[in-house]
């Protein structure tokens, strides 16, 4: 008979904790949550600082572990038996593995064996306030590497950086609200599962939100929609995969872009909408203008050359007396978005000031 090997012993002892675990989950609410700069920025520095291809934050149930945020790898989440952090969940000890072909527990892994074949492994347990283990950050790369004291400094600093933000810090109050409300399924199914913000039903559901909010409190906010310039050229010119890649950072640029209380959603094929909150016309115009400078900053390397995009978006900031639809803030973006690409994309206007002056 085969010996079974130390990660799948793990995944059964696991099994133990995971009830426990999983309600703390369900008390940080925060599976599912879409992306978040201040995650995406841990990883981001992650990977620079461990010299590693791919750096992680992640959350773990009984059944999978799902990347809140994930740099240098095309993954959402995986099952449980197939994650290389099970030893650190077993142990709550973080864990440096230089070679994970000469450790037993790893060097029979699928991810070991097969793609991505990672060679090198490092994780850092994340506990809840109650201090019950709900998540890793990890590292890997597909060569092996040299370690020393330095390397577990950095991996400790790191993960405790990521544990801080998951505990401590929330989503504003009406994505809260919405992420309270909702089951993990209701979550996944309002979350843009290419680019990781919300989709269209999860904006407008926000929209509305915002909007009822606004009514009580009279808070002024502006509703943007962005679309790709001429993004159907990179589609026909380079396939639909690069396409793809185009909109995953630009999404991360959006999200970047603007303030961890804002929201960012994928309205549609190359088109995304933002609700900006307490958001005055000026400092519509001025956000405006910051997407399009970052966005303009990315690149796409291809064998033709790096992909540059720009941005055509429309805004409209409401008047907190006029009682307003979620259709009609739409409109008045669109409209204003339509007088973007008549006055040659690349641009921002506002509803109604540009409209009237028939320039941005």
């Amino acid at each position: 008979m085969e010996k079974e090997g130390e990660i799948t012993r793990l995944s059964r002892s696991l099994g133990s904790t995971a009830t426990v675990r999983l309600a703390g989950l369900h008390k940080m609410e925060v599976f599912y949550t879409p992306l978040e700069e201040r995650f995406e920025r841990i990883t981001r520095l992650g990977a620079r600082a461990m010299g590693v291809r791919v750096a992680a934050v992640s959350l773990v149930t009984d059944q999978k572990q799902w990347f809140k945020s994930v740099i240098g790898w095309r993954i959402s989440e995986l099952d449980i038996g197939d994650s290389l952090c099970q030893p650190v969940l077993e142990s709550g000890e973080p864990l440096i593995v230089p070679d994970t072909l000469k450790d037993p527990r790893y060097a029979s892994a699928r991810l070991v064996q097969t793609g991505p074949k990672f060679r090198f492994y490092a994780g850092y347990p994340i506990t809840d306030p109650e201090g019950q283990i709900v998540g890793t950050f990890c590292a890997f790369d597909v060569k092996p590497k040299r370690v020393d004291d330095a390397l577990m400094v950095t991996l400790r600093d790191l993960g405790q950086l990521a544990e801080r933000e998951l505990v401590t810090a929330d989503l504003w109050d009406a994505q809260n609200q919405l992420v309270a409300k909702l089951g993990e399924a209701r979550r996944q199914a309002l979350l843009d599962t290419l680019t990781r913000v919300w989709n269209r039903r999860g904006g407008m559901e926000l929209l509305e939100m915002m909007l009822e909010r606004s009514q009580k409190t009279y808070e002024q906010f502006a509703v943007c929609m962005v679309d790709v310039d001429f993004f159907k050229d990179v589609n026909d010119n380079h396939g639909h995969p690069l396409g793809d890649q185009v909109l995953k950072k630009i999404a991360a640029s959006l999200v970047n872009s603007v303030r961890p209380d804002d929201i960012v959603a994928r309205y549609g094929g190359d088109e995304f909408m933002l609700i900006l909150r307490d958001c005055s016309p000026d400092m519509a115009k001025i956000v405006g203008a910051r997407i399009r400078a970052n966005v303009q900053k990315e690149k796409v390397r291809t064998r033709k050359g790096a992909i540059k995009t720009t941005l055509s978006i429309g805004m409209a900031v409401n008047d907190p007396a006029e009682v307003l639809t979620a259709k009609q803030m739409l409109e008045r973006a669109d409209q204003a978005l339509y007088q973007t690409k008549k006055t040659g994309r690349d641009g921002v206007s506002i509803w109604p000031l540009d409209l009237a002056s028939g320039g941005q």
